[in-house]
Order: C-alpha cells, then structure tokens, then sequence
C-alpha cells in the first residue's frame, strides 16, 4: 500500500489568529473611523470635526449616503437623518461605513493590478 501524502499546510491567511499587516491596518483605519466619529457625537458636532470626519471617510461616505441613505430616503420618505437633535449613533455608523468601503475600493484596486501583474507575467512566458 502506499502512504497517504502529507496533509498540505494551511495558509497563513485561513489560520485562526494569524493577521497580515494589510489586515491589521484596515482593521485600525476602521476602527479609528469609528471611535473619532463617536467622539464627535459625543462632543456634539463642533464645526472643526465634522470637516475632518468628512475628510477621513471620503469617498466611501458619499457612495454610502448615494447608493445606501437616498435610496432608503426615497423609498420610505423618512427624514429623519437630516433633522437629528441629539445623540445617535447613525453618523458614526455612517462614518464607519464609509471607511469599510474606503477599505474595499482599495482592497479590490489591489487585487486588480495583482491579477495584471499575473497575467502580464503568465503572456511573457
């Protein structure tokens, strides 16, 4: 009989606990996001923070409000994310949101240009 070949080594990206640093640093963006948009909700709006926040979570935070916030708005005419008084934690989720998506676009721009690198490298050969 022959011996069963050796199990093959797992990944380091499907090993539980094991984190590239590119995953760690998506990872902090995101959180940071969200802590510095509850600290600004907390804080009640100052004018100062909102530009910044703006700043850090573009442009996924317009292609959230576009393509997530209006349509939701048009379908079920609610205003109420315009007229907020108070605490809420829609604008830190919006925030937080908007970093994800930051984290994809670049995530999957990444992954774009490895496939052509791959493909330009498989045509030389």
């Amino acid at each position: 009989m022959d011996n069963p070949a050796p199990p093959t080594p797992a990944r380091p990206w499907s090993k539980p606990g094991t984190w590239s640093r590119g995953r760690q640093i998506a990872v902090g963006y995101i959180g940071l996001v969200l802590a510095v948009a509850l600290a600004n909700e907390i804080a009640g709006h100052p004018s100062a923070l909102d530009a910044t926040m703006t700043l850090i979570s573009f442009p996924g935070s317009v292609l959230v409000l576009v393509l997530v916030l209006y349509p939701l708005n048009l379908l079920f005419g609610d205003d109420s994310f315009d007229a907020e008084s108070g605490f809420s934690l829609l604008t830190p989720l919006f925030h937080g949101a908007g970093a994800l998506v930051n984290v994809l676009i670049v995530w999957g721009a990444l992954t774009f240009v490895r496939h052509l690198r791959t493909e330009y490298r498989r045509s030389r050969r």
